[in-house]
């Protein structure tokens, strides 16, 4: 019993639905046409707090994307968002870290392989 109370839960509801705040809600429509740094640190912002989220609830995960900084990952969702401008945001992030999930570190520097 101790031993499920440390693993993280789904978070969503029975049909896999879950709401969505701030620009992770907007599309990547909304996503390119915010352009200038200020017009992005919301979605920056955005973006850090889900990887973030994402390496602390996923089980063998250290880092998502280890070999990216967060310049580099925002490119990434230039390139994705110019090509689905359509998508919505929070898709974008899912398909982010699907993408990237087979290159994650699992495991903290200098804690093993």
């Amino acid at each position: 019993m101790l031993a499920l109370a440390n693993s993280p839960a789904p978070a969503a509801d029975k049909n896999g639905n879950y709401a969505v705040w701030g620009p992770g809600a907007k599309s990547c429509h909304a996503y390119n046409q915010s352009t200038g740094e200020d017009a992005r640190v919301p979605f920056r912002n955005y973006v850090m707090g889900y990887l973030t989220a994402y390496n602390a609830v996923n089980a063998d995960t250290y880092a998502i994307a280890p070999d990216m900084n967060l310049d580099a990952v925002m490119t990434w969702f230039d390139d994705y968002c110019g090509e689905k401008p359509m998508h919505s945001f929070e898709q974008a992030l899912i398909d982010f870290t699907s993408t990237h999930e087979a290159g994650r570190t699992k495991l903290a520097p200098g804690r093993g392989r």
